[in-house]
């Protein structure tokens, strides 16, 4: 088909510049341009096929592209969502320490104190012994895309704790009665040791945490009671102190919106004071019909650190 497109070509030039020539070779003009004219039409059709297979080409990627996005917004809907804040629920063992001790806030210097704390310049501490209670606390949190989290704390003690001790001086023993409750509040700050903020369920996530803020601290009137001479008493106080927590422990999730929580947390709160009156009264039974009551007032505070540590286990739901 070529060669003879080719021949065909070539006359028809050759007729152009010998017309002579043309006329004896019997090939009409009309013949001639059929031909072309098929030619023309053959190139169009090719032209247009080959532009048709082009835009067939791109709509194909785009349509693959756009699969492809699609697939990739399928796949990105699957990851559960952020849950941006939660709330929790808490119960631990509160535990301090046994060592503590009652002492003057002013060391026995200035005015002056019972002999049963203050021989001189001499303090004689009274060892507490606090017994241990259950602790409940509520909180609010709020996550964040990477590992740390806020969260506002509520506590409380779930009953006040009877703090009892002794104080021996000579041959004589005085015994410590009072009460102690306490309830507040703290921002605490997380770190999360976990991967993806938008899947921490159903995965074991430990963590750190710190939180600083108040505690109400209420001491109950302290009475000291000898088995001979004179019977002493000390109001009580109320009070707020600073309070810093540090802790750490972790979680396991259960399903997409409660966790279980388990951990350790270390409360300061700061020292604990009694109120500054101290009462003295002595009986004088020498006279039993006409017995003599003394009262003594002094001018005395007794403080101790208060330390707590605290096991805790609670519930998360992610709301």
């Amino acid at each position: 088909m070529k060669n003879t497109l080719k021949s065909l070509v070539l006359v028809w030039v050759t007729s152009l510049a010998t017309p002579a020539f043309a006329t004896d070779l019997f090939v009409p003009t009309s013949t001639i341009e059929k031909m072309y004219l098929e030619r023309s039409e053959e190139s169009k059709r090719f032209k247009i096929s080959e532009d048709s297979s082009f835009e067939n080409k791109e709509n194909n990627e785009q349509d693959s592209s756009k699969s492809t996005k699609t697939s990739n917004k399928s796949k990105e809907k699957k990851l559960p969502r952020l849950k941006r804040v939660y709330i929790a629920a808490y119960g631990g063992y509160f535990y301090t320490k046994d060592e503590m001790q009652f002492l003057p806030s002013n060391n026995c210097s200035g005015a002056i104190k019972p002999d049963f704390l203050c021989n001189g310049d001499n303090v004689n501490p009274i060892d507490i012994d606090y017994n241990d209670e259950y602790f409940l606390s509520a909180s609010f949190g709020i996550n964040s895309q990477n590992p740390i989290r806020l969260e506002l704390s509520y506590f409380k003690l779930g009953k006040e704790i009877d703090m009892l001790g002794t104080n021996k001086v000579g041959i004589e023993t005085r015994n410590y009665e009072s009460t102690l409750d306490l309830q507040g509040g703290t921002v605490n700050l997380y770190f999360d040791f976990v991967a993806d903020r938008r899947n921490p369920y159903f995965v074991f996530v430990p963590y750190v945490m710190a939180g600083i803020g108040a505690s109400e601290i209420e001491l109950a009137d302290t009475t000291f009671k000898g088995s001979t001479g004179s019977d002493f008493a000390i109001l009580g106080n109320k009070q707020r102190e600073r309070t810093v927590v540090y802790g750490a422990g972790f979680s396991v999730g259960l399903n997409n919106y409660i966790s279980l929580d388990i951990g350790y947390r270390y409360y300061d709160f700061g020292k604990i004071k009694t109120g500054n009156i101290m009462t003295e009264t002595s009986v004088d039974n020498t006279d039993p019909l006409n017995p003599i009551t003394t009262t003594n007032k002094y001018d005395i505070e007794l403080e101790t650190e208060l330390e707590a540590h605290i096991a805790t286990i609670g519930i998360k739901f992610q709301i």
